[in-house]
C-alpha cells in the first residue's frame, strides 16, 4: 500500500552554480537557533520544452548541526527507463567551508526503489552515504534529470521542515510559449517570499526564514508549510497524453486510459461469484460477501512497471494469479461487483494516519493509493481492498476523513471519505479488581474497542505471546509485577468491535502504611498525558480524531479494611470535552468507580493550548486519585 503512484519521484536534480563559501560561521545566529540543520540554498530549475520533455535540475546545499539533522540531507535521486540521470554528484565541507570529500557519480549506490511488498518495479534510486567525524559540516548535493513524463511537475516547497531553517531557497520554471498551464500558491502569506515571474517563465525565491520549533500536538507541517504547485493543461505520462483543466476532465482522462476494459472477468469466475450470492437480495450483503471472496482469494503485492505505476493490472490478471496492488485488487473488486450489477468507483487518495487530501481547487496527478466506493443512497460505503483483515467497510485512520477523487466513466469527482468522530472512538472497560491484605492486585478486564480505537486495539490478536505480554506489561505500567493470567480475543469484523477478556494479577499494587493500605481505585485506564508547557505557543494545535472512554470497576477491598469517605464526584466540562467520575459503596467490601473521558476532534488556537494542558492535568489528576483503607 504504501507506494502506489510514483508520485515519490520527486522534484530532484542538478545544476552549475558558482563556487559558494559554506563556512558554517557564516549562518545568521537567529537561522541558527532551534534548527538542526539549516539549508544554505536549495535550487530547483525546471525547462519544459514540450508536453513530453523536461529538464529538471536541482541543487542542495545543507548544514548538519547534530545527527538529528541528517535526515534533512535528502541524499538520493529517482530515475526509471523513462527518467535520465545527469551530472549527479556530492561534495562535503567541514565546519570551515573546506571541502573534505568529494563523492562522484561511481561511488553512489544504485538501488531498487521497490520495497519487499512490490513483486517487480523499475524505479531505482542514486544515492550516497556520507559519515561525518564532527559536526558542523556541510553537503552540497546536485544532479539533473531529463524526462518525457509531464503529468506531474516539481513542487516548490521552500520550508523544509520543523527544526530546519533556510537562508535561500530558489524555483525557476520555464515553459513552452505553446503550452498552456496553471499555478497555485499555497499559505505563502507570512512568508518573505519574491514573485519575479514574467508570463511562462517563473521564478520564486524566498530568503532567511528560521527553523520551526516542534510543538506538541501541532498539525502536520504539510498543512501549513508554503508550497506551489503547477500543471500543465496537456501533458504526457509513460506514452500516453493527457489533458485536463479540472477535476471531471482529470477522472475522465484516468478512466478511459487507465481503466476502460480492464474489468472484464472470466466466465467461470462470474458464475462462482453468482453462486455465493444465490438468493441474497439485499445489496449491502452481496457487497460483503463479494468484498470476503477478495479477502479470502486475493493477497497484496505490488507491481510498479512503466504505466503499471499508474494502471491497475486487468481484472482477469488479478483473478489468474490470486494477487495485486491497491490499484490492481480495487480494480477486481470493481469488476465483481459489476458482474452482479453493482456501480462501484476507483477512488484515488492520500493515504497515511496523518489527514491529507486532494487540493480540491487545482486538478492534477494526486495521491498515492487507491480505495473503493460503492454508492448506497445517503452513506456511501469506502471499501479497502488490499487487506485480508480490515473489517468490510472500515478504513481505518488510514484513509479515513479526506478528500479523494472517485472516477466514474462520467469523469472525476471530489469526495470526502468517512469521518470517525467522538462518539464512534469508543472504548468501554469493564473490571473486577480484587486486592488483598497485602496489597496485592487480582484481576479480569474486559476491553472493547470501535473504530478508530479498534484499529489500534485489534491487531494484539496477531502478536505473539511474547509481544502481547510486552504489550500488557506497557499498557497497564502502573501494575508492578503484571502477569497475564490469560488472555482472550474477539474480534467481531461484522460490527467493528474488538473484545480482550483478560485476566491478571499483580504485585504491591495497594501501598502499606502503617496499618492503613492506599492504591488507585483506576487501575486500568487511569491517564497521565499532559501536554507540554510553552512560554509563548507559537502554533495552533489539533485533535486529530476525538474519542470516548467508559470505564466501569468494581473493588473488592481486602478483608479487615473499610473505607470511611468516599470522595467527592469529578465533573469537568470545557470547549475540548468532558469527563465525569464517580464513585459508590455496593457494600461493605465493593465500591464501583465509574468513568467517562470525551475528547472532541478540533482545530484550536494557539490561544486555548493552555486551557487544554489544564485541562488534561485536571483529569490526570483526577485519575490518579488515591483511597486509603483503614483496618
Amino acid at each position: 500500500m504504501r507506494i502506489l503512484f510514483y508520485l515519490s519521484i520527486l522534484c530532484s536534480t542538478s545544476i552549475t552554480f558558482s563556487q559558494n563559501n559554506f563556512s558554517a560561521a557564516l549562518i545568521d545566529e537567529e537561522l541558527k537557533l532551534n534548527a538542526n540543520a539549516v539549508v544554505r540554498l536549495d535550487e530547483t530549475k525546471v525547462e519544459i520544452t514540450a508536453r513530453n520533455k523536461m529538464q529538471v535540475s536541482r541543487r542542495r546545499v545543507i548544514t548538519i548541526f547534530k545527527k538529528a539533522g541528517e535526515s534533512s540531507i535528502k541524499p538520493y535521486a529517482y530515475y526509471d527507463p523513462g527518467t535520465r540521470l545527469s551530472n549527479i554528484e556530492a561534495l562535503v565541507y567541514n565546519e570551515n567551508g573546506k571541502e573534505i570529500e568529494k563523492i562522484k557519480k561511481k561511488d553512489f549506490f544504485d538501488v531498487s526503489a521497490v520495497d519487499g511488498g512490490i513483486l517487480y518495479g523499475d524505479s531505482r534510486i542514486k544515492l550516497f552515504r556520507y559519515t561525518p567525524t564532527s559536526y558542523p559540516y556541510t553537503v552540497d548535493f546536485s544532479y539533473t534529470y531529463t524526462t518525457s513524463n509531464t503529468a506531474f511537475l516539481p513542487k516548490w516547497m521552500p520550508v523544509d521542515d520543523y527544526m530546519v531553517s533556510t537562508e535561500r531557497s530558489v524555483f525557476t520554471m520555464n515553459i513552452n510559449a505553446g503550452l498552456k498551464w496553471r499555478k497555485k500558491e499555497i499559505n505563502f502569506d507570512g512568508y518573505p517570499i519574491d514573485n519575479y515571474s514574467e508570463g511562462a517563465n517563473l521564478s520564486y525565491e524566498m530568503t532567511n526564514v528560521g527553523a520551526q520549533k516542534r510543538e506538541m500536538m501541532s498539525p502536520s507541517f504539510y498543512s501549513f508549510e508554503p508550497q506551489l504547485m503547477v500543471a500543465l493543461n496537456s501533458f504526457h505520462l509513460e506514452g500516453v497524453d493527457g489533458a485536463a483543466t479540472n477535476w471531471k476532465e482529470m477522472g475522465q482522462w484516468q478512466y478511459d486510459n487507465l481503466l476502460v476494459n480492464r474489468d472484464i472477468l472470466p466466465q467461470s469466475t462470474v458464475n462462482l461469484v453468482s453462486q455465493k450470492l444465490d438468493g441474497v437480495t439485499d445489496k449491502v450483503e452481496k457487497i460483503k460477501r463479494i468484498y470476503k471472496f477478495v479477502q479470502d482469494n486475493t493477497r497484496y503485492i505490488s507491481v510498479q512497471l512503466g504505466i503499471g505505476g499508474w494502471q491497475p493490472i486487468s481484472a482477469e490478471e488479478v483473478d489468474r494469479v490470486k494477487y495485486g496492488d491497491c490499484k490492481g485488487l480495487t480494480n477486481y473488486t470493481k469488476a465483481l461487483l459489476k458482474s452482479q450489477g453493482i456501480e462501484s468507483y476507483y477512488s484515488v487518495v492520500y493515504a497515511g494516519s496523518t489527514k491529507r487530501g486532494m487540493v480540491k481547487d487545482f486538478a492534477s496527478i494526486q495521491g498515492n493509493h487507491v480505495i473503493l466506493n460503492v454508492p448506497n443512497e445517503a452513506d456511501d460505503i469506502w471499501l479497502e481492498c488490499t487487506s485480508q483483515q480490515i473489517p468490510f467497510g472500515f478504513l481505518s485512520d488510514f484513509t479515513d476523513d479526506r478528500d479523494v477523487l472517485v472516477v466514474t466513466p462520467q469523469g472525476g469527482k471530489i469526495k470526502h471519505t468517512k469521518a470517525y468522530l467522538n462518539d464512534e472512538n469508543l472504548q468501554v472497560t469493564k473490571a473486577v479488581m480484587k486486592i488483598s491484605a497485602s496489597g496485592d492486585l487480582a484481576g479480569e478486564v474486559i476491553i472493547q474497542t470501535q473504530a478508530i480505537q479498534y484499529d489500534q486495539h485489534s491487531s494484539i490478536e496477531s502478536m505473539t505471546d511474547k509481544k502481547k505480554d510486552e504489550y500488557y506489561k506497557e499498557y497497564w505500567d502502573n501494575i508492578n509485577g503484571l502477569k497475564i493470567e490469560k488472555a482472550v480475543f474477539n474480534n467481531d469484523k461484522e460490527n467493528v468491535k474488538f473484545i480482550e477478556n483478560v485476566k491478571i494479577s499483580g504485585s504491591s499494587y495497594a501501598s502499606q502504611i502503617g496499618e492503613e493500605l492506599m492504591f488507585k481505585p483506576n487501575a486500568f485506564n487511569a491517564s497521565s498525558f499532559v501536554p507540554d508547557r510553552y512560554r509563548n505557543r507559537k502554533l495552533p494545535f489539533e485533535i486529530a480524531r476525538g474519542y470516548t472512554d467508559e470505564d466501569e470497576f468494581i473493588i473488592q477491598l481486602p478483608e479487615g479494611y473499610i473505607l470511611n469517605e468516599l470522595p467527592e464526584n469529578v465533573t469537568i466540562n470545557s470547549d475540548f470535552g468532558t469527563y465525569n467520575m464517580t464513585m459508590e459503596k455496593l457494600n461493605d467490601t465493593e465500591l464501583r468507580y465509574t468513568r467517562k473521558i470525551q475528547i472532541y476532534r478540533g482545530f484550536y488556537d494557539k490561544d486555548l493550548y493552555g486551557d487544554y494542558r489544564n485541562f488534561r492535568r485536571s483529569i490526570k489528576k483526577t485519575d490518579n486519585l488515591k483511597l486509603v483503607l483503614k483496618k
